[in-house]
């Protein structure tokens, strides 16, 4: 009996202080968890960004327009700007370079500038939109 009341009063000593540990130790691993979704959601809203600001850039491109130097030169921006977030992800990357992302867009935008053909542009970024928008919302 006085060893099951000693095991007890160690215990009652102890037993809080592994309980602190272990919480801790969960609570750090959940809100590590959190802030890498939290990374991986800005990432994505960067690149929706990048990617609807060089759509809007490149439909300023239409026949019949001659475009001011100012104009080409937010258009050249906007495009190495969308380009640059595409290739600097780091929590995306592997998600942004299976869906090839850089070559379809640029693909899509080089389409454009050639043909002006601005409703296969709007197809393109919609399309990429949406699969962005699929991985982004997945829950793992």
């Amino acid at each position: 009996m006085q060893k099951l009341t000693a095991v007890l009063a160690i215990w009652g000593a102890i037993g809080p202080m592994i309980g602190i540990i272990v919480g801790h130790f969960l609570t750090r691993s959940w809100q590590q968890k959190q802030w890498m979704l939290d990374q991986r959601n800005e990432e994505w809203r960067e690149l929706l960004t990048a990617l609807s600001t060089s759509l809007r850039a490149s439909l300023k491109i239409y026949p019949a327009r001659a475009l001011s130097p100012e104009e080409q030169r937010e258009i050249v921006e906007a495009q190495a700007e969308c380009f640059r977030v595409i290739r600097d992800r780091v929590f995306t990357a592997a998600d942004v370079k299976a869906l090839n992302l850089e070559n379809r867009w640029s693909d899509a935008v080089r389409h454009h500038q050639e043909t002006l053909d601005a409703p296969r542009l709007g197809k393109a970024y919609d399309g990429i939109r949406l699969e962005i928008l699929g991985l982004a919302t997945r829950i793992d």
